[in-house]
């Protein structure tokens, strides 16, 4: 193997910037590195998808000869060995080029660092020196090469906006996966690699035919250019994470995309908590699969809207307890463990009395006017106005059911 000293380096920093000064390119620039040195080289996307190759024409690394071959790793690849092995953690966490040998690389030493443009991952570059004798240098070269690639990138407007991040896809599968990933906890050391920010908000949708193809194309659609979107593709569904909603409503141009597809779409309630994420996951589920039963398709179903049908339609021994009440029965519930009140009694009690205070009272045992101030208050804490009729019946079937459950 060729020993490298600096002034190797220092020879080749300055032909390369009068090759950049004559508008060289990415795969001329990884080309000349290598006839330079004879040193493989690889720059891949944030999804390590393939950017531009030059080394030996049988290159050992099965990883390398995958993404050369078709593109971009199977996900498996990425997920067990460069996600779960810490690679990525590693790389990202440091700014610059590291020495890799375990997981996937343990038999391939090589650098590996992250390409940043204003503080931005836009893709990585790896050398493959095999040697640890030249340990030092490739560490050298390739934080050489990380310079080189952002100036090229920025001046050539190639930066790959819409690149897969693979923590990104991790982290999707552990959020939507709330059997195995039950708490948020055991999201925490992805979130500080993804920006996930409230309010959030689940969406579930599928194409009426189960057609993967077009439900993958509405995927690409939907997610293009959106940095505020986790997505995940499961059972023929495309599960979505909206957050950094500035607003409760999801935006028309989401809206107009399920009414030109007319898909079946389900929506849950917004929340502030990722805590909260196993239950609204469900809610978003309940609403698509209710959205089905009804054959309503290119709108968006919303829990909190169709909660209702929901009880009507789902198994009531599938929902969770939380997700059994409206948002505002719970808030009542809530206040009466605090303050040792009988206000959800009231309620219930007033609802099944077809709303007559005179009947309420005397079931109830209490003089009309503390009626008349407890459902004032009532109507203070619920913000809604009990006496609509599809308020009434939707209270009272929650009502109905928790006598079921119970």
């Amino acid at each position: 193997m060729k020993e490298y000293t600096k002034s190797d380096l220092v020879e080749y920093t300055n032909q390369v910037i009068n090759y950049i000064a004559k508008g060289c390119t990415i795969e001329e620039l990884i080309q000349f590195t290598y006839q330079t040195f004879n040193l493989s080289v690889i720059v891949a996307d944030p999804g390590y998808r393939f950017i531009a190759y030059a080394g030996t024409e049988e290159v050992i690394d099965p990883y390398w000869q995958q993404i050369i071959a078709s593109g971009e790793p199977t996900d498996h690849t990425i997920m067990e060995y460069y996600i779960n092995d810490g690679l990525m953690k590693a790389i990202t966490s440091s700014k610059e080029a590291i020495y890799v040998d375990w997981g996937v690389c343990v038999d391939y030493p090589q650098t590996c660092g992250p390409i940043y443009i204003d503080q931005n991952l836009e893709g990585f570059v790896s050398v493959l020196f095999m040697d640890e004798a030249i340990l030092d240098f490739s560490l050298q070269l390739n934080n050489l090469l990380r310079q080189f690639c952002t100036i090229l990138m920025r001046s050539k407007n190639f930066r790959l906006k819409h690149a897969i991040n693979p923590v990104k896809e991790l982290l999707a599968q552990k959020f939507f996966d709330t059997e195995n990933y039950p708490h948020a906890a055991s999201l925490e050391e992805y979130l500080s690699t993804v920006n996930i920010l409230p309010r959030y908000c689940v969406v579930v949708l599928s194409e009426k035919n189960s057609d993967a193809v077009i439900l993958s194309h509405i995927k690409s659609r939907i997610v293009k250019g959106r940095s505020d979107i986790l997505y995940l593709v499961k059972d023929q569904k495309l599960y979505l994470l909206f957050h950094q909603l500035k607003a409760a409503e999801l935006g028309e141009p989401f809206l107009n995309l399920i009414r030109q597809y007319s898909v079946y779409c389900g929506a849950s309630s917004i929340f502030s908590s990722l805590m909260d994420r196993k239950a609204c996951i469900q809610q978003a589920e309940l609403a698509h699969a209710t959205a089905q039963a009804l054959d309503d398709s290119g709108g968006c179903t919303q829990y909190t809207k169709a909660l209702s049908a929901i009880l009507l339609l789902q198994p009531v021994s599938d929902i969770q307890p939380e997700n059994l009440l409206p948002q505002q029965l719970q808030t009542i519930f809530t206040y009466d463990q605090l303050h040792e009140t009988e206000f959800a009694k009231t309620l219930e009690t007033y609802l099944e009395q077809r709303n007559d205070i005179n009947k309420t009272a005397s079931v109830l045992h209490v003089h009309r006017n503390t009626l008349i101030y407890r459902l004032n208050k009532l109507r203070d804490l619920l913000e809604v106005d009990i006496d609509d009729p599809e308020i009434a019946w939707l209270f009272q079937l929650a009502f109905r059911v928790q006598q079921v459950v119970k």
